[in-house]
């Protein structure tokens, strides 16, 4: 109140000051001195008003703020209360479980042992069901066994025979091949899941029955669900056409199947394995180049060998007939002995000794590059191999020897190099030897017709003689 009235002075002064300036600055003639005291009083009766206005709406708001305070407090004394209560009430409800607790456990007896048991069974049981191919043609069985695995109270006798049966119906599944629906990953278009058909041989092995595409269970593990999946790289074509037998096969018809046993990392492995391509794509271009040599001299090879074939029945036919002419050397060698057999024994001679040395370039023609190539080729595999070491020792001097990932790739080219040389060199040695032993066939009966020839000439002129 004090400052109230001080501040009621303040402003009277105030506004004396502001009166006592504007009748300074106001003539003398304009206004006269009870107008002006009128008009202080009356400024000082409406500022005495509006300061008694916001001081009763101020004295109102603290009286309203009071009023929230004391209901405040007294809300928070009733929490404080309950909360103690609640304290009260959840300490004597542990103490009266832990009772029970040790009740149950003193009344149970060998029956919690029991239960004990249980638990262990079917916490080493359950993945096993999990990860095996007949748990999505029988669902149900993992989440029945870890729900009474995981129970606070005693299991009943149903709730306890879930184990056996599990276990006895993974046991029966075992010994079935039969088909059921499931969702498999990538079995869809463009690699999607889709809900497909699956044939199972036992626990061991699946496939989908639309393309035999062999099938492994995913543990994605942080307790996820396993999901079946179909495998990226696919084991050999032998395997799923054994797998499409057994689809096809009747019902009394016994057929063989491929079984894994590790339930799908076998096959995985498998459908890692590099193929024939693969394999090829180690070698580089060195062994593309042995390759395009082994595909030049099979090829000089195969057409020696047809020609010296062709070229030998021409001339074991020519030489049952004595027939002269130009069609095979046999032939030609018999139109010089026509053209010279009335000449010395000697000049004929010669003359066959002649054609014989003219013929035998085009019968031994093409040999000796088969003969090159075979040669070449090896030493390709051995530059090969040499190549590969170097690539193998560049990656342990950069990476260290710790990683044999790191030098899989120069080994790779050193060893198919090496075999892609035999594989080239081998049967081209083989070819060579077929074209050059022909060769020599043909060369000998040209030899034995014309020594022939020279003797008949040589008996008919010892008998005119």
């Amino acid at each position: 109140m004090f400052k109230t009235k001080y501040s009621l002075k303040a402003l009277g002064a105030a506004a004396a000051l502001g009166v006592s300036t504007i009748i300074a600055s106001v003539p003398a003639h304009a206004q006269s001195l009870s107008d002006v005291i009128d008009a202080v009083r009356r400024d000082s009766n409406q500022m005495s008003a509006e300061d008694q206005q916001r001081l009763e709406e101020f004295q109102r708001d603290r009286n309203e703020q009071s009023a929230r305070m004391a209901e405040a407090r007294s809300a928070l004394a009733q929490a404080e209360a309950r909360g103690n209560a609640l304290n009260a009430e959840f300490d004597a409800n542990e103490a009266a479980l832990s009772d029970l607790q040790a009740q149950l456990e003193a009344e149970a007896g060998d029956f919690g042992e029991l239960l004990g048991q249980f638990r262990t069974a079917a916490g080493e049981t359950m993945p096993e069901i999990s990860n095996s191919f007949a748990n999505f043609d029988y669902p149900g069985r993992v989440e029945e066994l870890s729900s009474v695995a995981q129970a606070r109270s005693l299991p009943t006798r149903a709730e306890l025979d879930s184990l056996p049966r599990a276990m006895l119906r993974e046991m029966v599944a075992q010994s079935e091949v039969k088909t059921f629906t499931a969702e498999v990953a990538g079995a869809g278009p463009d690699g999607a899941n889709a809900d497909v058909e699956v044939m199972r041989i036992g626990v061991f092995t699946a496939a989908t029955t639309d393309g035999a595409r062999f099938v492994e269970v995913i543990d994605p593990g942080q307790n996820q669900d396993t999901y079946l999946k179909a495998f990226d790289a696919q084991p050999a074509g032998n395997y799923r056409s054994a797998m499409t037998r057994i689809m096809n096969a009747g019902q009394d018809e016994v057929v063989r199947s491929p079984v894994d046993p590790s339930k799908g990392d076998l096959f995985g492995i498998l459908g890692d394995l590099p193929g024939i391509g693969d394999r090829l794509e180690d070698g580089g271009p060195v062994g593309n180049i042995i390759l395009l040599l082994l595909a030049i001299g099979a090829l000089f090879a195969l057409f020696k060998i047809f020609t010296l074939f062709t070229m030998g029945g021409a001339m074991r036919r020519t030489a049952k007939t004595k027939q002269a002419g130009d069609g095979n050397p046999l032939a030609r060698v018999f139109e010089v002995y026509e053209t010279h057999k009335h000449q010395d024994l000697e000049t004929l001679e010669l003359k066959l000794d002649e054609q014989i040395l003219q013929e035998t370039p085009k019968i031994e023609r093409f040999n000796d590059i088969v003969k090159v190539l075979a040669a070449v080729a090896p030493l390709l595999g051995l530059l090969g191999t040499v190549i590969g070491m170097i690539i193998t020792f560049t990656a342990i001097t950069i990476y260290g020897a710790g990683d044999p990932q790191l030098m899989a790739d120069g080994i790779s080219v050193a060893l198919m190099t090496t075999v892609l040389g035999l594989v080239a060199a081998i049967p081209l040695l083989l070819l060579h030897a077929v074209a050059s032993s022909m060769a020599r066939g043909n060369q000998q009966i040209l030899d034995e017709q014309a020594a022939g020839l020279v003797a008949e000439r040589a008996e008919r002129s010892g008998a005119a003689a």
